[in-house]
C-alpha cells in the first residue's frame, strides 16, 4: 500500500486537519489498514470515506486528525444505530452485574443458614 498525500489543510475552527489521500492498492484497504499506514495518532483519526473507481487499484480518502480528543467527541457523532447497540449492551452488561450479586448474597444467605441449622440442632437434643 502506497500513501500520497494530495490535499492538506490546516482548519482551526473545528481543531483539527484535513488530509485527501490517494492510496494504491491491490485491493480496498480497510480503515484500520489506512489508518496504520497513515502513523498519526489513531484515538484522534477519523476517516471520513474511501472512493474507488472500477478497475483501477487507486483510491481516493477523505482523513481528518484532531488535535485533542475534546474536539473530536464534540463535532463526531455516533450513527444511531451504534448508540443503540451501545445503549443495549450497557444495559444488558448491567442486568448481569444485579443477577450475580443477587445470586452471590442468595448464596450467602444460604451459607449462612447452613453454619446456623447445626447450632440449632445441638440445642434442640
Amino acid at each position: 500500500m502506497k500513501l500520497n498525500i494530495i490535499k492538506q489543510e490546516k482548519n482551526p475552527f473545528l481543531q483539527r486537519e484535513e488530509f485527501m489521500i490517494e492510496i494504491s492498492s491491490d485491493s480496498v484497504p480497510s480503515e484500520s489498514e489506512v489508518i496504520s499506514e497513515f502513523k498519526k495518532d489513531e484515538t484522534l483519526t477519523v476517516i471520513k470515506k474511501i472512493n474507488t473507481n472500477f478497475g483501477r487499484q487507486v483510491f481516493l480518502t477523505e482523513i481528518v486528525v484532531y488535535d485533542n480528543i475534546e474536539a473530536k467527541e464534540k463535532i463526531e457523532t455516533i450513527p444511531q444505530k451504534v448508540r443503540k447497540k451501545m445503549e443495549a449492551d450497557k444495559k444488558a452488561e448491567k442486568e448481569a452485574e444485579k443477577k450475580k450479586a443477587e445470586e452471590e448474597a442468595k448464596a450467602a444467605k444460604e451459607a449462612s443458614e447452613k453454619t446456623e441449622e447445626p447450632k440449632e440442632e445441638e440445642k434442640s437434643e
